[in-house]
């Protein structure tokens, strides 16, 4: 369901309409169970909790506004309240609250008395607070005193907590705060291998020490799973406090072979009307930022980091919508001898927007690999070029070859032996005709079963090339057990440096390595006339970079091809008129 976006004046109207037709109409933030106000200068305050309505000490069973809120669905629900039936039908809505870039979620509560029954006064409605104790439905008097409670942890859950934060934030109303959320890396696998009971240990342990590190007035809470979370004052944060739970429990786990870390996600409260759960999200989106690298233990959320966030977003929904659409192309980039002869290519995909608008690849390629959309955009690139060079055959270009990217997630979620058989099948294509890029890290995962794959693809006839040789640890290594025709030296070995003549001695080494054995070398990156007279000098004789040429649709690529008739001079890439 695809959410209006109300402005905060816009939506006072639309609750003003609504409630000519029902009992009462009020907008709430089902997560922290209040009331919220829109007042008419477009500032946003405080509301009655809601949290004892029907007359219980804690949340609505079967809550249909927090229901609504999470399925950004219209939920409707029947309540009795002090004997008297109710229909309550909650809308979820974005509102835009000022200076904040993103809208937040509520629901607009609209609630009737059942028919045939009077129309009542209901501003008591949902603040009831009873002084009768809870009864089961035997009228058995129950304790409802650890709603608020974890009962593995003892700390707060998600609901005690996001009440807490407000009671906080509306007693101090001039304190700065800082909330944090804490991942436990790889939790799952505590429970296991090492059993559930372990993992409610680990849990406790780690949700004793994080709350020994708040102060007085300070929250913290087990939201969900492993996920933990501290409301601190703003002058007690530093990042010894944030990490400070990774280093004290090494030995949780009596094993050299898993160690416990933990990550934060890092939000500075910048408005305390801001719903508590929206709070949460800022320093869950730090911690997505981060999750799963190991290196690195804390992420802070600021306004670059929800750019970065929304983008993403951006290019996973309208992935689908721009394939379908054709917005994805297929550009070439010339591979040449020293001579200038144009021998081949390079498939790069390119994202052009309906008004001409190139979207760079370091834009969206990272983000597809992550969501492992990667997957469809390859399969589209490959068969673009085995579509052009049936195309190309009986022409001047008939000798050129395409070089195609393979990523890492290609070969888990797709049959690459088969799919790039069923192209050559299909378009009658020779395969060495169709070069096969791949980086160390997609042999480097599962080397056995990769190996095994890329070595079967070389003896079908497909020519093996290994990308950005020298950028990753095990090229060596990998060298010795994958059959490959060419190294792709990585264009950092042109940056100029301070270690110049190291520099230049890998080179030569990677290049004598290749002669013997017996692998082609193709560098790429290459900008300038003084960067090609060197390479050619240490005894590279094939080149990729803008010198010769930037990426390029296939129809320029077509006719630069013919109106130089294969052979391109370069030219020296300039930035204000000066050589890169």
């Amino acid at each position: 369901m695809k959410l209006k976006t109300y402005q905060q004046k816009e939506l006072l109207d639309v609750i003003e309409g609504l409630s000519a037709v029902y009992d009462k109409v009020r907008l709430v933030e089902p997560e922290e169970c209040r009331e919220v106000k829109l007042n008419p200068d477009g500032t946003l305050s405080e509301g009655a909790p809601c949290f004892c309505a029907w007359n219980s000490s804690q949340r609505c069973v079967n809550c249909s506004s927090l229901r609504a809120c999470r399925s950004l669905q219209k939920v409707e629900k029947n309540e009795t309240f002090r004997d008297n039936q109710y229909h309550v039908m909650s809308v979820p809505v974005l509102v835009q609250l000022p200076d904040e870039e993103d809208p937040v979620r509520f629901v607009v509560e609209c609630i009737n008395r059942a028919q045939g029954v009077e129309r009542m006064n209901l501003d008591g409605y949902g603040h009831h607070q009873s002084t009768a104790p809870d009864t089961d439905e035997n009228g058995v008097q129950v304790n409802t005193g650890n709603a608020l409670y974890d009962p593995l942890t003892g700390l707060k859950n998600w609901d005690g907590f996001y009440r807490s934060v407000r009671e906080r934030m509306q007693a101090e109303p001039d304190q700065e705060w800082v909330i944090i959320v804490y991942d436990i890396m790889h939790f799952k696998m505590v429970n296991e291998i090492f059993g559930v009971s372990k993992g409610d240990e680990v849990l406790c342990r780690i949700g004793a020490l994080i709350r020994s590190k708040i102060g007085p007035g300070e929250e913290c809470a087990r939201l969900e799973s492993d996920r933990f979370s501290v409301l601190i004052r703003k002058e007690h944060f530093g990042d010894t406090f944030s990490i400070s739970a990774s280093r004290e429990i090494p030995d949780l786990i009596d094993s050299p072979l898993f160690h416990v870390h933990i990550q934060a996600g890092v939000y500075f409260v910048r408005d305390k009307s801001l719903p508590v759960f929206a709070m949460c999200d800022r320093a869950k989106i730090a911690l997505s930022m981060i999750k799963n690298k190991t290196h690195l233990k804390v992420s802070i959320f600021d306004e670059d980091l929800m750019r970065t966030i929304r983008h993403e977003q951006y290019v996973i929904s309208e992935f689908e919508r721009a394939l379908k659409d054709g917005e994805f192309r297929m550009y070439l980039q010339p591979q040449v001898e020293k001579d200038g002869r144009v021998i081949g290519c390079e498939a790069l995909a390119r994202w052009v927007t309906p008004d001409g608008k190139i979207i760079p690849p370091g834009d969206f390629i990272g983000i597809l690999e992550r969501s492992e959309l990667i997957v469809r955009l390859d399969r589209y690139i490959w068969d673009q070029a085995v579509k052009t060079l049936a195309a190309w055959s009986g022409t001047p270009m008939e000798n050129l070859y395409i070089s195609i990217n393979i990523s890492p997630k290609d070969f888990y979620y797709l049959d690459v032996f088969t799919y790039l058989e069923g192209l050559i099948e299909q378009y009658k294509v020779p395969r060495a005709k169709l070069k096969l890029e791949i980086t160390e890290s997609v042999v480097m995962r599962d080397a056995l079963k990769q190996l095994a794959l890329v070595n079967r693809l070389h003896e079908q006839g497909y020519d093996i090339e290994i990308d950005d040789f020298g950028k990753g640890y095990s090229s060596l290594s990998l060298l010795k057990d994958i059959s490959a025709d060419t190294i792709k030296i990585d264009k950092e070995f042109l940056r100029e440096t301070d270690n110049d003549v190291k520099s230049e001695g890998i080179l030569c080494s990677v290049l004598d390595l290749s002669e013997r054995l017996n692998m082609r070398v193709i560098t790429e990156g290459v900008e300038t006339s003084k960067q090609l007279e060197k390479l050619i000098r240490l005894g590279c004789h094939t080149f990729q970079g803008y010198y010769f040429a930037r990426p390029m649709s296939t129809d320029w690529f077509e006719e630069m091809f013919q109106e130089c008739e294969g052979i391109l001079t370069g030219t020296d890439v300039t930035v204000n008129g000066d050589s890169v």
